[in-house]
């Protein structure tokens, strides 16, 4: 059935790949279901554990360099379960249960990262998203203003392309929330966090909005406890 599915998704793949290079398709729609597709094939492929929440983890990086640019964001899906939890104490370097439980640093190594979008080779959804960028006219991409309020808080949206796609992914994350597909895969209602390294205002905005029933509600409130948001950057 595996195998099954991911011959369907390398054909999908290159029919959207297609798509987005020729004239008359809609590129971010054919773009955005190429994503969903990966993602939803991703999510099934997982074990139903004891999951609390699944990340969307988008974070772009210098090194990432692709096709002359630079800058470019990484994107990954993890999962943690109730089980990943120490016990007591905490697990090593994370200074409460908040840390331990919702930072990304904490996520990784304890089940396989699943590469969305990843630029260690070349590869055809690595060019979809250049393609992508291109026909919607992002310009310098990977280039960033840092931008602050009087109060020294970044109120950028971090490098020139990451807003696109965080908004693209906000969508379908908010889809698949909203089509019963992630309570239908882990038989709970389950957050989509959508997360990097800093806990940017706009990716926490960005989880209230893919989570349109207050399935990231403990999420957001840890955000807000321990300083990492604020409401008025991110409602």
């Amino acid at each position: 059935m595996k195998k099954q599915l991911s011959i369907i998704f390398v054909i999908l793949l290159l029919f959207c790949f297609a798509c987005i290079q020729a004239e008359g398709c809609d590129p971010t729609m054919q773009f955005k279901q190429l994503l969903k597709e990966h993602i939803i094939e991703t999510i099934y492929s997982w074990p139903v554990k004891d999951q609390y929440a699944i990340m969307f983890f988008i974070y772009p990086n210098e090194l990432n360099e692709y096709a002359g640019y630079s800058n470019l964001p990484q994107f990954s899906l993890l999962y943690k379960c109730e089980s990943d939890m120490s016990q007591s104490p905490i697990s090593v370097g994370a200074m409460n249960r908040d840390e331990e439980r919702w930072n990304p640093a904490f996520w990784f190594g304890l089940h396989s990262e699943a590469k969305i979008i990843d630029f260690n080779e070349s590869n055809l959804v690595a060019d979809s998203l250049i393609s992508w960028y291109r026909h919607i006219g992002v310009q310098d991409i990977g280039c960033e203003d840092y931008s602050f309020d009087d109060k020294k808080r970044y109120i950028g949206k971090g490098p020139n392309g990451l807003s696109e796609l965080l908004d693209l992914v906000t969508e379908i994350a908010g889809e698949l929330q909203t089509e019963g597909k992630i309570e239908s895969r882990f038989g709970k209602k389950t957050p989509i966090i959508l997360a990097d390294f800093e806990f940017t205002w706009y990716m926490v905005s960005a989880t209230l909005k893919a989570n349109p029933h207050g399935e990231a509600d403990d999420y957001i409130e840890a955000c807000l406890r321990e300083g990492w948001a604020f409401e008025d950057q991110i409602r």
